[in-house]
């Protein structure tokens, strides 16, 4: 099967699964148990600002949810972009230096693209992790003060691992040097490393066409 197709329906697959882990880690006071007069909140009444703080808290969820969201958006086009411009080559080198030699094959509008869409994902992605730990340790303080049983904990602290680890790749992502393109989501952390096959018979096409007008 095409290497490309593969790698395509693979990131669909965790993106379903991420787009899970983005809600209930970005709002963390709607989805963690809480105690309202005696019962356990509704969603609804989780919404229901009860101090300046719940609001501060409120607020800080849903712009935590939008930077992720920017972020998913710039990831996938990253993902894409690398999918279809590059190739994952075993046989060849994957530092800096010697990936950046192979970009100088590709035309320098696709390389510009590539390498603008990483520092963007280096950017939003360095924003999202500030903003992560800045919502759950404000969420911590209004959740604690509408602590419900055990299992206010437990879901806290759960719904906070499920992003974590997300957290830690996209760290590890943007602190590579500028020609290392790791993929988000595809396993076993597999770096890009190669122009992808597609784009090199197109580039070889065109190249005989020029070849061909400069000899008539």
């Amino acid at each position: 099967m095409n290497q490309d197709l593969v790698q395509k329906f693979s990131v669909f697959c965790v993106v379903l699964v991420e787009l899970y882990r983005v809600l209930v880690s970005s709002l963390l006071i709607l989805f963690v148990p809480q105690d309202c007069n005696g019962h356990m909140c509704t969603y609804s009444e989780n919404l229901e600002a009860g101090s300046n703080l719940y609001i501060s808290g409120l607020v800080v969820n849903f712009s935590t949810l939008g930077i992720f969201t920017l972020m998913y958006v710039i990831e996938l086009v990253r993902e894409f972009r690398l999918i279809a411009y590059l190739h994952v080559n075993n046989a060849l080198p994957c530092d800096n230096e010697s990936v950046g030699n192979v970009l100088d094959i590709l035309p320098l509008r696709k390389k510009n693209r590539l390498l603008c869409v990483d520092k963007y994902y280096q950017v939003v992605g360095g924003l999202a992790i500030l903003f992560f730990v800045t919502n759950t340790i404000l969420s911590g303080f209004v959740i604690y003060n509408y602590y419900l049983d055990s299992n206010t904990t437990t879901t806290y602290i759960t719904n906070i691992l499920f992003m974590i680890f997300k957290l830690i790749d996209v760290f590890t992502n943007v602190r590579t040097e500028q020609n290392v393109f790791i993929s988000a989501y595809l396993k076993g952390k597999i770096q890009y490393n190669d122009i992808d096959p597609d784009v090199k018979n197109k580039l070889c096409e065109i190249e005989m066409i020029q070849k061909n007008k400069v000899t008539i």
